[in-house]
């Protein structure tokens, strides 16, 4: 994983690197998209915090939101390290055994169901 700081993303402007890096995570939504919802963190020069502050407190993107990101970065020629999170869905359908000491503490995405983003790609909301 590439830590967000702006001396690492001013490092991937120097290099040969792409616009646009996926630097932890998967760089599409993968598995099935009823189970786990996938949330996104951009991080650019713009970003207001870096490091571990940044994947603590950055505004997490849902699939829409991203794309519409994507879109301006990439009009505007703007470097980005791109940070992907998958988060299981809160819903009775899943196949998770809810009561394995693992699901404790665990954060939730919203069930299918009770999601009002839009689909995207591959059924992910």
């Amino acid at each position: 994983m590439i830590i967000p700081t702006y001396e690492a993303l001013i490092g991937q402007l120097l290099g040969e690197s792409a616009l646009v890096v996926h630097a932890s995570g998967s760089p599409t939504p993968r598995f099935n998209p009823r189970h786990y919802k996938f949330y996104w963190r951009v991080f650019t020069l713009e970003s207001r915090y870096e490091g571990g502050e940044f994947l603590r407190r950055a505004p997490r993107l849902t699939n829409a939101q991203y794309r519409k990101e994507l879109e301006r970065l990439y009009a505007n020629r703007i470097a980005a390290l791109v940070y992907s999170l998958k988060l299981p869905r809160r819903d009775p359908m899943n196949p998770f055994d809810m009561t394995h000491p693992k699901w404790k503490n665990a954060k939730f995405a919203p069930s299918w169901d009770d999601d009002r983003d839009p689909i995207m790609e591959g059924g992910h909301k």
